[in-house]
């Protein structure tokens, strides 16, 4: 809701579920996901006013070959089972679910969401003029505190829930923190509406005690309009707990058991999806057949949840719209969020729209390459060929740790110890297993700010070390705001990709740079293609899906499975053209992030992310040794401005204007230049 309500929201944060980025989705899983609000903790259960939500790159690399990466880390032929991915280790926070400290931490918050709704009576919302703004001070930082406090539980639940989807323990402990979630949002949303609501005077003697609150309550007073009576907003918060976040908690629990057959093994989706990279196209064909099969017997339930939680959504828009005398789009929730503007996303759509011949080039090269005429969409994630026969290339999990560290130390020494310091203090889990949630995220523990890699699995290929990469970004962008002040470290999910994407990027030039002969170079560009669909195919795909849909319930359309099907055909037809062979119909049901409840659109916030960060990547060279600090003040605003804004701060650019995308696609043509030499070089 435009509300960002805490019970909608916890939704999400009381489970890693929901994060997952399966490996199905992307080159190299790129589009993992990551809110912010997440990696930086409390910002889920915090009043509106306190939370939000957050979102790869290319270009030439000024890394540096140290040598022993050129001999040491080559990729080299193994044999996939014999390599498996780190356990992490989460007992310094918890040494279980039954942990005294846990059970100390819950009876604390419970007290202080009694604290919060007696000091939030003092709130007197029929006479604004008369709210005392010291009240509203103290409501702020206990609701902070306590929203802290919470999350670290959640945080813990949703990673044991992560590595084992039958955790009967973690999913009940999710429930109690969504629970108190609830209460906690509705003893603090007096505080959230009246921060909307009072008089600009009231408001700066409010930021004048707690100024680093300054762009979070002034970006939540542009809702003011919008917001309902404070009965209606609790209401709204303590229906959404079994009601709206339900439904994406069913498709959690179906997703994160749901097995499925690959030839004569059975298995879980998620290692069901991470053998869609295989470079066996007939295991590729049957994972992906065996993925289909497998929510086809669940459709009706996936369609069930689409139904509700869009119904819910704009159900909710029409009751703020007649609050606020004007309507209210379906995309509106999803640009505050992203803190952007229409004219920004329509600037975006535009120049993706003229680079669609581009990206469906990017496929027909590679099926080219692997002697198709079109690529399937079970080949959307297929290695590249070896030139000696096989393509079953793969790292070690210490080499791909070094190999990672070694090239984000050409940025500064310190990213590199950053990587290092992650694996040593075992902050990253990969390790395979058949109960654990599919895709990859990072996370973070409230109180030590300390975050957490996930990976479904790592097998040492290419793609789940460039994953690996990925979420190292992410968890190095929350570390360098882990000083700062709390409501100023969550940022909306189309920034949240400029780190991940920068550490992505680094690495896969440097790759690039090691290879000796264009057998060895078409191995790492081929992997620029797969981006190319993957975010100016896969995601406008997604966009337009959900938009259709939008307007099809709110038209009174029923979302049946067959509606769905046929929407979803009609939107990869119409992005990927003659490129694919077939379809995915069932995408609607597979991809999680359609059921999310906490964010809508989860779609368009990731292209751009990559066309953002390749900007921020090309200023690598122009700004040299004066880079590193450029770019983590960067990373350290995103948290308190909006999109335009630190663009226009940081890269001097207005990103409303189809140019400034049309940029970050040149740079991308030309990677697909260098792939098309290659290929017809090697033809």
């Amino acid at each position: 809701s435009m509300a960002r309500s805490v019970a909608a929201m916890v939704a999400i944060a009381s489970s890693r579920l929901l994060l997952a980025e399966a490996f199905v989705l992307s080159p190299s899983a790129r589009l993992s996901s990551s809110l912010p609000s997440f990696a930086q903790a409390s910002s889920s259960f915090l009043p509106s006013h306190l939370s939000a939500v957050r979102p790869q790159l290319l270009g030439k690399s000024r890394s540096r070959c140290s040598g022993s990466i050129g001999k040491g880390l080559r990729m080299t032929l193994a044999a996939p089972a014999k390599i498996d991915g780190p356990r992490w280790k989460n007992d310094e926070e918890y040494a279980s679910l039954d942990d005294n400290k846990m059970k100390e931490d819950i009876e604390v918050v419970e007290k202080m969401v009694e604290d919060i709704a007696s000091l939030s009576k003092k709130l007197d919302l029929k006479n604004l003029q008369g709210i005392d703004p010291s009240v509203l001070v103290q409501l702020s930082k206990k609701a902070t505190d306590a929203s802290v406090i919470l999350m670290n539980v959640a945080t813990f639940a949703s990673c044991e829930s992560s590595v084992d989807g039958t955790n009967a323990n973690a999913r009940a402990m999710s429930a109690k923190v969504r629970a108190i979630s609830a209460k906690l949002g509705q003893a603090a949303q007096p505080l959230s509406i009246a921060l909307k609501l009072i008089p600009e005077e009231k408001v700066e003697q409010y930021l004048k005690e707690l100024p680093h609150e300054e762009f979070s309550v002034k970006h939540q007073r542009k809702l003011r309009d919008f917001t309902l009576s404070l009965e209606e907003e609790n209401l709204i918060t303590a229906l959404g707990v079994d009601g709206h976040s339900s439904w994406s908690q069913m498709y959690n629990t179906i997703s994160s058991t749901l097995t499925c057959k690959v030839g004569d093994k059975s298995m879980g989706v998620a290692q069901a999806a991470a053998l869609l990279s295989s470079p066996d196209r007939s295991e590729r064909l049957e994972a992906w057949n065996a993925i289909q099969a497998a929510w086809t017997t669940h459709e009706e339930a996936a369609a069930a949840t689409l139904n509700s939680i869009i119904g819910w959504r704009l159900e909710l828009n029409r009751k703020r719209a007649a609050k606020a005398g004007r309507p209210v789009h379906f995309l509106d929730t999803a640009l505050h969020q992203n803190r952007m503007s229409r004219k920004t996303l329509d600037a975006m759509m535009q120049a993706v729209a003229e680079a669609q011949p581009l990206a469906q080039k990017a496929l027909k090269l590679q099926a080219k390459v692997l002697g198709m005429e079109a690529l399937h969409p079970a080949d959307l994630f297929a290695p590249p060929p070896d030139s000696s026969g096989s393509s079953s290339l793969a790292l070690q999990y210490d080499e791909g740790i070094d190999l990672i560290a070694d090239c984000v130390s050409s940025v500064n020494p310190s990213v590199g110890e950053f990587v290092k310091m992650m694996s040593q203090k075992e902050w990253i889990e990969g390790k395979s297993g058949d109960k654990k949630a599919p895709g990859a995220y990072c996370t973070s523990f409230a109180k030590s700010r300390s975050p957490r890699v996930y990976l479904s699995s790592y097998t040492g290929s290419y793609q789940h070390v460039s994953t690996l990469a990925h979420e190292l970004g992410h968890a190095f962008h929350s570390w360098v705001m882990r000083d700062m002040e709390r409501s100023e470290t969550r940022y909306p999910m189309n920034l949240a990709e400029t780190a991940s994407i920068f550490f992505e990027t680094v690495v896969g030039d440097r790759l690039v740079a090691m290879a000796k002969t264009p057998q060895e170079k078409l191995r790492y560009s081929w992997y620029d293609a797969e981006s190319a669909g993957a975010f100016l195919l896969n995601i406008p795909t997604r966009f337009d899906f959900e938009s259709e849909i939008h307007a099809a319930r709110e038209q009174g359309q029923n979302l049946t499975p067959d509606f769905l099907r046929n929407a979803m055909t009609k939107a990869w037809k119409g992005r990927y053209g003659d490129a694919l062979s077939e379809y995915d119909s069932m995408f609607w049901a597979s991809k999680l992030h359609f059921h999310m409840t906490g964010v809508q659109f989860y779609n368009f916030p990731y292209t751009f992310g990559y066309l953002f960060a390749l900007g921020v990547y090309a200023q690598q060279e122009k700004l040299g040794d004066g880079f590193y600090q450029a770019y983590v003040d960067l990373l350290r605003d995103t948290g308190r401005m909006s999109a335009e804004e630190v663009v226009q701060k940081h890269l001097k650019c207005n990103i409303e204007e189809p140019e400034f995308w049309r940029g970050s696609i040149r740079i991308i043509e030309r990677k697909i230049e260098v792939l098309e030499g290659l290929v017809n070089q090697m033809a």
